[in-house]
């Protein structure tokens, strides 16, 4: 039964950066940056990408005279040392805007910099973080600039939120006991975010398949998200409808030497940017329990969230749709299938198929065996991973699995 009229509202309070797409946008980033008046910028990025001559030259030549130098020193552990050594040098050289280049690590490391130059002593707002779990931005300070420069489509980049792992002495215990933070402000927000279709180019299709998997659910879940708004909704139908088409062609190892077919390689790039459109606000995260999965597989394992998320989110899906209607009429318009007169249960089954098609269309794995140095003999203390992440609190009401429920989907992945 639909809620009164005078019951239905919503509230979308969202302040995105400037979004640019298209081969060759990075040739601008001189233009960007002058348009705010920042007259040096440090590039953030990982040491694979900087040291990557098709992504860096077009990205230094773009910036010209405003290029103050590389840190090329992220890492997927994002560990909060690597984003207090670039703050320092941010501070002592007196650069003014961060560009960060690369994948969900170099974008998430360069809003701790910003975050962390906010303060005005750096050491006593690391050591402040090691304390609080965040970093937060000061109230009386301002965040360093940012441009995205995105390789990948796990869309993290056109977000207010991001990720660190708490150490400033990496590698004096194991990666898995180093605890996990976050860090979250409207401040963070790129001011600019640039999609330049010949750096996607540039990335293994293997890193490139499995992070458009992980920008595909963000559409999935944002349509199921208990602070769905009808802003949000119409982006994320529309994504679903642009990545399915785009994706396909994304694993085709032919077309390595003369580039990507352009117009599916813009409908790829576009739809991941509109499923982020509204995913990260100051007052939500409408991520959810796909992504919760995924988490659990974050530490100990040596595997792509995205191919996690492609062997999962099928399974996951039908755990949601048993506990709540998940909004599969809406999830079905968005995949371009036939809804006209099919039952609650065709539904569900059109939309968990659909999902494995774009996985398969990918070609990512499709069994957790296939996952190296798993054993399900692992699935309990995965379930309890899974069970306390944070995203479990997104959830669609009625979802509220039990560590028992999560290790039977994990069983039914196997």
């Amino acid at each position: 039964m639909s809620a009164p009229a005078s019951a239905r509202q919503f509230r979308f309070d969202y302040a995105p950066g400037e979004l640019r797409c298209g081969r060759g946008c990075v040739a601008n980033l001189d233009e960007v940056l002058a348009r705010r008046d920042l007259d040096s910028a440090l590039v953030v990025t990982g040491t694979n990408v900087g040291s990557n001559a098709r992504v860096m030259d077009p990205v230094e030549a773009g910036l010209g005279d405003r290029l103050a130098g590389v840190f090329a020193e992220t890492s997927p552990q994002k560990y909060l040392k690597t984003g207090l050594d670039a703050a320092r040098r941010l501070r002592d050289e007196g650069i003014e805007a961060l560009v960060a280049v690369g994948s969900g690590s170099s974008l998430d490391t360069a809003k701790v910099v910003s975050a962390l130059c906010s303060h005005p002593g750096l050491d006593t707002a690391a050591e402040r973080a090691l304390e609080t779990g965040t970093v937060p931005v000061a109230d009386d300070g301002d965040a360093v600039p940012i441009v995205a420069v995105p390789t990948t489509l796990a869309g993290a980049d056109l977000s207010v939120v991001a990720g660190v792992n708490l150490t400033l002495t990496p590698g004096a215990r194991p990666d898995h006991e180093v605890p996990s933070g976050s860090l979250s402000d409207r401040r963070l927000m790129p001011t600019a975010l640039c999609y330049d279709l010949s750096l996607f180019e540039t990335t293994p299709k293997s890193v490139l398949c499995s992070s458009a998997m992980n920008g595909f659910d963000k559409a999935v879940e944002c349509l199921y998200s208990p602070s769905n708004t009808p802003v949000t909704d119409a982006t994320a139908m529309r994504a679903l409808t642009l990545m399915q088409s785009g994706f396909e062609t994304l694993p085709s190892e032919g077309m390595d030497d003369e580039g990507m077919d352009d117009e599916r390689l813009y409908e790829a790039v576009s739809g991941v940017v509109l499923a982020q459109y509204g995913l990260s606000t100051p007052d939500a995260y409408r991520a959810s329990i796909i992504h919760a999965f995924g988490h659990g597989f974050s530490h100990d394992y040596d595997v792509h969230q995205g191919t996690v998320h492609g062997i999962l989110a099928p399974h996951v899906l039908g755990l949601v749709f048993d506990h709540a209607h998940g909004r599969r009429d809406l999830l079905a318009r968005g995949l371009g299938l036939d809804a006209a007169g099919a039952t609650d249960d065709e539904l569900a089954a059109g939309v968990i198929d659909a999902v494995a098609a774009v996985r398969d269309d990918l070609g990512l794995p499709t069994r957790l065996r296939e996952v190296d140095g798993l054993a399900r003999t692992d699935f309990e203390s995965i379930a309890a991973v899974i069970h306390d992440d944070g995203f479990m609190s997104l959830t669609p009401t009625g979802v509220d699995p039990s560590p028992d429920d999560i290790v039977e989907v994990l069983e039914a992945a196997w």
